[in-house]
């Protein structure tokens, strides 16, 4: 496997306000990406205009479109069209750090017996007044927990924590081609599914193993953290009906009965410390709370 062998899926509607910041910090590591695969999923601002300032500048990133509207039809389109032995797929909000690319690189070069079919880091949202505190407790109570395994890096002994899990994290998941060709009928259309747990648990049922890298943790934007508390209920019950679909009966009620009830708590307590917080001045203030939002996490 060559270094520079990696390319890069984001799908994208209407991302005019993050776009541009993505493909800034993902051209910086074209050393280890062959190339950048933006999906246009009928935007109607001006993404198309941005994303063509970095097509002229990097002939390594291009754009195509995907007119049947959904993530799932903007992923599979990008996933497709994509050419190199190992294909992310990110969001256009999620900003990767510097050694994302050259990590996701070393770590499958590494992995010669092809132990692992795909692998995937966390995406932690930036700029929360409270840090990654309820995430880290949202982790906790998670049904889908990981478990560690030991491996080691590319050309070195040293060993490295690596955690098998059994979903992928869409804002930052990792396929080899050959995993994405042989699961590719598989993988769900259906727009009320999380398309990230339905294409790990095909991983898994085809025979192959998911990793997880905490070494590629992403920021991604906490916008989506200001939807209200009905469509937040809305958005996770994807969770047990993605599960139901591949006859994980024991998960779903699980996710349904203990994850859903616990995470839906944190939220309405993170949703009224986010409304207040006030980021020009850094301080909170009550009547902040009422101010309007949109809920934009319905996949």
């Amino acid at each position: 496997m060559d270094s520079k062998c990696l390319s890069v899926v984001v799908p994208t509607f209407n991302e005019e306000e993050v776009i541009g910041e993505c493909l800034e910090r993902l051209s910086r590591q074209l050393d280890h990406i062959l190339e950048i695969v933006v999906v246009d999923n009928n935007s109607t601002d001006k993404t198309a205009d941005i994303v063509a300032t970095f097509t002229e500048r990097h002939p390594e990133i291009r754009m195509i479109s995907e007119t049947r509207q959904g993530l799932v039809f903007a992923r599979n389109a990008g996933l497709d069209a994509s050419g190199g032995p190992v294909v992310a797929r990110i969001d256009s909000d999620t900003l990767v750090p510097p050694h994302w690319a050259r990590t996701i690189v070393e770590f499958l070069q590494s992995d010669t017996e092809h132990r692992w079919a795909a692998l995937c880091g966390r995406g932690e949202a930036y700029g929360l007044p409270y840090g990654s505190a309820l995430s880290d407790v949202k982790e906790r109570f998670s049904p889908l927990r990981a478990r560690r395994v030991k491996t080691s890096r590319a050309g070195t002994s040293t060993p490295i924590d690596v955690k098998s899990v059994p979903v992928l994290y869409g804002s930052n998941m990792v396929l080899r081609r050959e995993t994405w060709l042989q699961i590719r009928d598989r993988v769900s259309l259906r727009r009320d599914l999380f398309e990230d747990v339905d294409t790990g648990l095909c991983v898994k049922e085809s025979g192959g193993r998911n990793a997880f890298l905490p070494d590629i943790t992403v920021g991604v934007s906490p916008r989506r953290m200001e939807t209200s508390v009905p469509g937040f209920v809305t958005y996770m019950i994807c969770l047990p009906r993605t599960l139901l679909v591949h006859r994980r009966f024991g998960w779903a009620a699980l996710a349904a009965l203990v994850y859903l009830p616990t995470v839906t708590t944190l939220h309405a307590v993170r949703l009224v410390v986010i409304r207040a917080y006030d980021k020009e001045t850094g301080g909170f203030a009550a009547k902040n709370v009422l101010r309007p939002t949109h809920d934009r996490i319905m996949p």
